[in-house]
């Protein structure tokens, strides 16, 4: 039986079916008993046909792959062909071979190399050239008193760009550096405004003093006592390092917990440049706790009240106390008055006297759902080939989670580089930062006397003064 292989067949309204599908539609098409049939020059029609013919049309393709730079053949290359799971590897002399389609594209990957997509565009024999990924070994990293590249770093650094602490919402420097640097912890015991710093360690606890890390900033090891970066300005950070373990052996005896190095920006050549960031962020609690109710609170201290009676009245007592407030006890004639009485129990459940039987959720009552904080920076930079300047102002202004609250922290903060070429031979930097912190409080307490009270307070007590109360007396 003859096939007709030369007609033409509408496929536009086919959207998903699968190739061998297609095929078979059109071979048997007009029976179902096989036979040797030519596909050569059966063409399809439409997009979807245009589709097709082209998948067919797949060459063989020969092809090395070499290093750019030495020109050594590279063993073990990933060789796709783009959109599909086709591929190969390359042998021991970095040749290949694989069938693709004559316009498609080869995907080369290989480590420590750049991904490269070559084009086919016909040809059956490729020379492939990749060149060596070691743009992230030519970074410099401050390792003590100097710099290195990563690629001749032996000890164990970390290090993070001062543009990644700045994408970090945090007022607070140290709560920006969690999660960025490996065997860095940083914990954070307090959300207070002023007072949210986080404890850094390196790589744990290492002795039952102070486990805190030396601070460096600009070559110039912190004081004694001074163990936090809480308040210098993340916009001012150039880089951030952590030396560890004999890296950090260079700063002697106080270096024993790690070392924290940090290089502030400095002006570099070229015409004034001005800038300006603004950082609006909102911050909340995160866990509140339940707190009883006043209907609960009410049940609470009523079974209290049992307790001043003998273990074998407690059931009858129970049952006195939920329908008629008291009980009498049979042997002695004393009677026991429960500190809430059905009454009470029935107010605070239909809610008809808010101010005599309320219902209070002290946190809800005093804390917001969001507490704004900004931080703000202005900074100008510049220079010629003598002398390099850098100045920033910066400022930030952090909310307390209370409603009408008068606690909260402000900060200004400023910084001046100055790098200058006295001659040939001479380089002189001088660098000058200061701060003004200002926090509030209500009446001098902070946030742990407020919580506690908080804590304490009676959920049948109001929390506000109803504005018709005197009125109504």
């Amino acid at each position: 039986m003859e096939y007709n292989l030369h007609r033409t067949v509408n496929l536009s309204n086919v959207s998903k079916i699968a190739l061998s599908q297609v095929l078979i539609a059109l071979l048997f098409v007009s029976t179902s008993s096989a036979t040797t049939a030519d596909v050569s020059k059966t063409k399809f029609a439409t997009s979807h046909g245009a589709a097709l013919n082209k998948l067919l049309a797949q060459i063989k393709i020969t092809g090395k792959v070499t290093d750019q730079t030495t020109g050594e053949s590279l063993i073990g290359v990933s060789v796709k062909v783009k959109g599909t799971a086709s591929g190969t590897v390359t042998d021991i002399n970095g040749n290949f071979t694989l069938n693709a389609p004559e316009d498609g594209t080869l995907v080369i990957s290989f480590i420590g190399y750049t991904t490269v997509e070559v084009p086919i565009n016909g040809k059956t024999t490729l020379a492939i050239k990749l060149q060596s990924a070691n743009k992230g070994l030519n970074e410099v990293v401050v390792v003590g008193y100097g710099v290195q590249k990563k690629v001749t770093v032996t000890g164990s650094v970390t290090s993070v760009k001062g543009e990644e602490l700045v994408k970090s919402p945090a007022v607070n420097l140290s709560n920006s550096i969690a999660g960025r640097m490996p065997g860095v912890i940083a914990t954070n015991a307090s959300g207070e405004p002023g007072y949210d710093g986080s404890t850094i360690s390196v790589r744990g606890i290492n002795t039952l003093g102070s486990n805190a890390p030396l601070i460096v900033i600009d070559g110039v090891p912190a004081p004694a006592g001074q163990t936090n970066i809480d308040r210098i300005n993340p916009a001012d950070i150039e880089s951030m390092s952590v030396l560890k373990d004999a890296s950090a052996a260079i700063y002697g005896a106080r270096a024993a917990n790690g070392v924290i190095l940090i290089t502030t920006k400095h002006g570099k050549l070229g015409k004034p440049d001005l800038s300006y960031t603004y950082n609006h962020g909102w911050a909340q609690a995160t866990v509140i706790p339940k707190m009883a109710n006043s209907t609960e609170y009410a049940t609470m201290v009523d079974e209290i009240d049992l307790y001043n009676l003998p273990s074998q009245y407690w059931s009858d007592a129970w049952n006195a106390f939920k329908t008629t407030g008291s009980f009498t006890r049979p042997d002695n004639g004393a009677v026991t008055t429960a500190t809430f009485s059905p009454t009470d129990f029935q107010k605070f459940a239909d809610h008809s006297d808010p101010w005599g039987h309320p219902n209070t959720d002290w946190f809800k009552a005093t804390l917001k759902d969001w507490s704004p904080q900004t931080r703000q920076n202005l900074q100008l930079s510049g220079g010629s080939e003598n002398i390099k300047y850098l100045t920033s102002l910066g400022y930030e202004n952090q909310d307390a989670y209370y409603k009408n609250s008068a606690t909260g922290y402000k900060q200004y903060d400023l910084r001046l580089n100055v790098d200058a070429k006295v001659n040939k031979y001479v380089n002189t930097s001088v660098g000058v930062s200061g701060r003004q912190e200002n926090r509030f409080f209500p009446a001098g307490e902070g946030a742990s006397d407020i919580f506690r009270m908080l804590m304490r307070g009676y959920p049948y007590r109001p929390a506000y003064w109803p504005n018709d109360y005197l009125d109504r007396i």
